[in-house]
């Protein structure tokens, strides 16, 4: 479901402290202290529904910092693997993990029970991911992160505005470039006023 918000998650999920590929922590809220941030949290670093979201993504990272924001990407496996996904999926904007998962809780973003691999809503965005190439990762499951966390986009300004969120209903549950742009674009049209 995506909505409109005015919320201030500065000292909630803001002052939380998620981890960089290299191990060394960086509390949240300095993503977007500069600038507004399009925040997408993914299930885990082997999801195939978030590889093919994150190559969907890339395509509007130059449009996001034409717009004067930034895309930052945020796991919920290690910090290796954080790494090797942005080095796979050639990412160029910061991607953080948070494997406790407490940004994701912070943001009220649903862990569903293990029933939701059953959810039929699933079954075409999955089909379309394998058929985009992309396929689940072989690997400790602990490394990649938790296979029943969902994801959400979300829009941040300065100061921990949250001013826009998408939290996933299931896997593969992801807001359109499209509807991320527009959202943006209003954003940035308020911000300037």
């Amino acid at each position: 479901m995506r909505t409109q918000v005015q919320e201030n998650i500065e000292a909630g999920a803001g002052n939380l402290e998620v981890l960089r590929p290299d191990g060394s922590s960086v509390r949240l809220g300095t993503v977007w202290a500069d600038r507004p941030v399009v925040l997408a949290l993914i299930r885990h670093f082997g999801c195939i529904f978030c590889k093919e979201q994150v190559s969907t993504l890339r395509a509007i990272v130059e449009a996001i910092h034409v717009a004067g924001a930034e895309l930052v990407i945020v796991g919920s496996g290690s910090p290796q693997m954080a790494g090797f996904f942005a080095e796979d999926y050639a990412i160029t904007t910061p991607v953080l993990t948070d494997p406790q998962r407490a940004v994701y809780r912070s943001l009220q973003v649903r862990r569903p029970s293990l029933l939701a691999f059953l959810d039929p809503r699933q079954f075409v965005p999955g089909l379309r991911a394998l058929i985009n190439g992309h396929r689940q990762k072989l690997a400790r499951m602990d490394a990649l992160g938790d296979q029943r966390q969902l994801g959400g986009v979300f829009i941040v300004c300065p100061g921990g505005e949250l001013v826009w969120a998408q939290r996933s209903a299931f896997a593969g549950d992801h807001p359109t470039n499209a509807a991320i742009l527009e959202a943006l674009e209003k954003v940035m049209r308020a911000h300037d006023s």
